[in-house]
């Protein structure tokens, strides 16, 4: 972190020549704003159509939500047709190699020996369909190839936290102008049994510098999305921190992810009331993931779906993907869901949900 200086013409100089230091292998120089506040200022009128006010996401002042999946098309695209023909309306895109990562024009072979396909590449395709992106850094891979991934990580504890921040900064500074970009802080931090160090307050001063990270560039104003705690699955720094995160800070979408700890022993009722309880205290929400399996045995979801619907929450399913022999999977090769009795018929329990008003 950089001191503030009284005198905001050196502040001012020093940031600026550290960002272009910083980012010269980008030839990219990050707009900053031009001020030494202790936060990042509220515009006087934020760049719509999306618009947090409260529990409610708002599209051209209307309450809105929104089913999508998650999707790993940094990899290779999907098929826009077929996304669009199973109603998917929003998309959480996977980035694994956030160093890496191609922001605009062509694709390019990582040092981990994989090629990845431009952030605004996938954006174009998803909003030919009208669906919105989430961008989502999942993983950091060294100048050696190895990958990190983010999951259950302490974020401001990790050696390459000052360089994440700079492409994150890169990152929101592109599509400052391309409001149906929501850009997510980190995926899934810290212990999922709250160990190796974790506090609320650690979540909170996490969370306040890498929303601030983003909303120093000038004019971005799109959605930032933050996590809840123990891996995304719990909502208890939510409830805690929350309403201190977004104090004096606008536009922030909080994600859960729902596994075990939403899925297993719980029913449609209990849902109903846990998620109407956090939408009760003004704060905005998503389900970022939901799948059938994550460290365990195959679980029931349709309880959760029809909770989410009768709540109105916004949910993302884990995975776009043509895999059969991954549970989690929503379709065969051939682009048909991927239902058995071994994965609980997720594909086509997604799909018929997809498809619902």
């Amino acid at each position: 972190m950089i001191k503030t200086i009284k005198t905001g013409r050196v502040y001012l100089i020093i940031l600026v020549s550290l960002l272009i230091t910083l980012s010269a292998c980008d030839n990219q120089v990050i707009d900053v704003i031009d001020t030494n506040a202790t936060l990042p200022p509220i515009p006087s009128q934020i760049n719509g159509p999306f618009i947090i006010e409260g529990a409610n996401i708002l599209k051209n002042g209307e309450s809105i939500s929104y089913k999508g999946v998650n999707a790993m098309q940094t990899f290779g695209l999907e098929n826009p047709d077929l996304m669009e023909e199973w109603n998917i309306e929003i998309s959480r895109e996977f980035i694994g190699n956030l160093r890496e990562q191609p922001i605009y024009g062509n694709p390019i072979l990582g040092s981990d020996d994989k090629w990845y396909h431009p952030l605004q590449t996938i954006v174009d395709q998803n909003r030919s369909k009208n669906i919105i992106t989430i961008l989502s850094p999942f993983g950091w891979v060294d100048d050696k190839g190895e990958q990190i991934l983010l999951t259950g990580l302490n974020p401001s504890s990790q050696p390459f936290y000052e360089a994440y921040k700079l492409k994150m900064k890169q990152i929101a500074d592109h599509f400052k102008d391309q409001a149906d970009v929501w850009i997510q802080v980190w995926n899934e931090p810290y212990h999922w049994d709250n160990k190796n160090a974790y506090s609320h307050e650690l979540w909170l001063n996490d969370m306040k510098e890498m929303v601030d990270n983003l909303r120093w560039i000038n004019g971005f104003h799109n959605i930032i999305v933050v996590p809840g705690n123990e891996q995304g699955q719990s909502e208890d720094a939510i409830i805690n921190k929350g309403k201190e995160l977004v104090e004096g800070r606008f536009n922030i979408l909080f994600d859960i992810h729902a596994y075990e700890k939403w899925l297993v022993d719980t029913n449609e009722n209990q849902l109903i009331t846990r998620m109407s309880n956090l939408k009760k205290m003004e704060l905005a929400f998503i389900i970022g993931e939901v799948g059938v399996q994550n460290v365990g045995e195959v679980m029931e979801v349709r309880h959760f779906l029809s909770a989410a619907r009768a709540v109105n929450v916004s949910v993302m399913a884990w995975l776009w993907n043509r895999n059969t022999k991954y549970n989690n999977a929503l379709m065969k090769k051939n682009g048909q869901p991927n239902s058995t009795e071994a994965n609980n018929y997720w594909g086509e329990t997604y799909k018929e949900f997809l498809g619902t008003d």
